[in-house]
């Protein structure tokens, strides 16, 4: 062997054991650098997120607000926000949730982007080798309920992250693996947004990303409960807005109506009145005090209207029900309708059930009821026209009434503001019809204050059917119930 490898001196082996002694020192400085290097490039990039996510919140907001000053309603805000936040955190989908009631942890998705309607419940299982985060979540998306326990305030799923609760739920929201999830309890609102994959572009969700996630979702908050504040806002102006016109209206009305029989009253009794050079005769001083009563009384029914409705207005109308004859009362009221149907040349008629029929009422408030209904008729039914008052009951159900009249109609669009008080359907200064306008709204609060209800039909130029409801605790078949 000693021919073969001569022996090293001890100057080369010296300078043998230097050199792996230097290149164990570069190793490991090497190793080093390379270290600092990967945490510079690890610094660098939590930087260039840090940088990157405050970019997104801060255009998040500038772009929310932008869309705060159009005039969107407070549920159409949904789908542009889940806009700019997809468009700003590059994400495949978005949903907005609202947990209701707050606090049952159940959720219904009210905006999404992204989503199919309707698509099927779960989650898509995951290529490539990666864990798969797939589960049954077992409830249906969009239009159904979502139960989510105990939900988070911020939540997030990666490949390398553990299988907790909340992962299988929220992942079935999206049907995506990765989600990015924030809560608030206060408003019982929630944002989460989703990846299929993680890549350089959709990268994973960490974190650090609560901050851009919850502000999202505050900022939505923030615009929707400003619109919200905005629309109550309005609503209250164009309320109190109705409500001065309807002051202004009502005193409209209630000077025309007074005017003329106090100038009636007024105008008589100076004739009358000793000394007024004018010496009625016997029968003009029978006319005279005709006139003067017939004026008081119908100041009376007026004030006796407002106090009505005034009453109906405050909850404040008492019942003093009992059981009455239904024919017999129907009759009752027809019958002193003959009057004025005669001086209106209306026709005044009542089909009534055959059978024996017993209803539980305030006499006097369900004769007004009628009395206004009849008297709206007559009033816009011209000469020759009819009206009829039908009744028709069964065992164990409600009585319903109608009073039909082939009179001028109304316009459907007109029929809730028929129902309004101190309102009128057209002009009432500039047609002969005459009142306050009380009348129906009295009826219809009268109905209701009974357990009923009235609706109104009606057709330009053919007539208009109006129709009382009362519950079938108030009907009773042959007599009054005993006990």
């Amino acid at each position: 062997m000693n021919g073969i490898f001569p022996p090293q001196s001890a100057s080369t082996a010296a300078a043998d054991g230097q050199l792996e002694r230097e290149l164990a020192y570069y190793r490991r400085e090497c190793n080093a650098l390379g270290a600092r290097l990967l945490r510079l490039q690890e610094e660098q990039s939590q930087a260039f997120r840090e940088a990157r996510r405050s970019r997104t919140v801060a255009k998040l907001i500038r772009e929310a607000y932008r869309l705060a000053d159009h005039g969107n309603a407070p549920e159409d805000i949904g789908e542009p926000m889940l806009e700019i936040v997809v468009d700003n955190t590059i994400c495949d989908r978005a949903a907005l949730l609202q947990e209701t009631p707050r606090g049952s942890q159940r959720f219904r998705v009210t905006h999404s982007l992204g989503l199919s309607p309707g698509g099927p419940p779960g989650h898509p299982a995951m290529g490539g080798g990666e864990a798969s985060l797939a589960g049954q979540a077992g409830h249906s998306l969009v239009a159904g309920e979502i139960f989510v326990p105990a939900p988070p305030s911020f939540f997030f799923t990666t490949s390398r992250t553990r299988l907790e609760t909340p992962a299988y739920e929220l992942t079935g929201i999206l049907r995506l693996p990765y989600v990015l999830w924030a809560y608030d309890a206060a408003t019982g609102m929630a944002l989460i947004i989703g990846n299929q994959s993680e890549s350089n572009v959709s990268r994973p969700f960490e974190e650090a990303d609560q901050e851009l996630i919850e502000g999202a979702l505050s900022v939505y908050i923030d615009v929707l409960l400003r619109k919200r504040s905005e629309a109550e806002l309005r609503l209250a102006k164009a309320q109190a807005e109705e409500a001065s016109s309807t002051r202004s209206r009502f005193l409209a009305t209630l000077t025309h109506e007074l005017r003329t029989p106090l100038n009636a009253i007024i105008g008589f009794s100076e004739m009358m009145a000793t000394g007024s050079g004018y010496e009625p005769t016997a029968h003009e001083r029978s006319e005279y005090n005709r006139h003067i009563l017939n004026s008081a009384k119908h100041l009376l029914a007026l004030i006796n209207e407002i106090l009505d409705y005034s009453s109906l207005a405050r909850g404040r109308t008492t019942l003093g029900r009992r059981w009455l004859p239904l024919n017999e009362l129907l009759k009752e009221v027809t019958g002193a309708t003959a009057g004025t149907a005669a001086e209106r040349e209306v026709e005044v008629s009542c089909d009534l059930p055959e059978e024996v029929w017993w209803i539980r009422v305030d006499r006097t408030r369900f004769r007004q009821i009628l009395d206004n209904l009849l008297s709206n008729a007559m009033r816009f039914t011209a000469p020759g026209g009819q009206v009829v008052l039908e009744a028709r009951c069964q065992e164990g159900r409600e009585l319903c009434l109608r009073v039909r009249d082939n009179g001028v109609g109304i316009a459907a669009e007109d029929i809730p503001r028929a129902l309004e008080p101190f309102r009128q359907v057209g002009d009432p200064f500039s047609r002969s019809s005459t009142g306050t306008g009380l009348g129906l709204p009295i009826a219809k609060g009268l109905a209701e204050a009974h357990g009923g209800s009235l609706q109104i039909d009606s057709v330009p130029g053919i007539g208009t059917t109006i129709t009382v409801l009362l519950p079938a605790d108030c009907v009773a078949a042959g007599g009054p119930p005993q006990g």
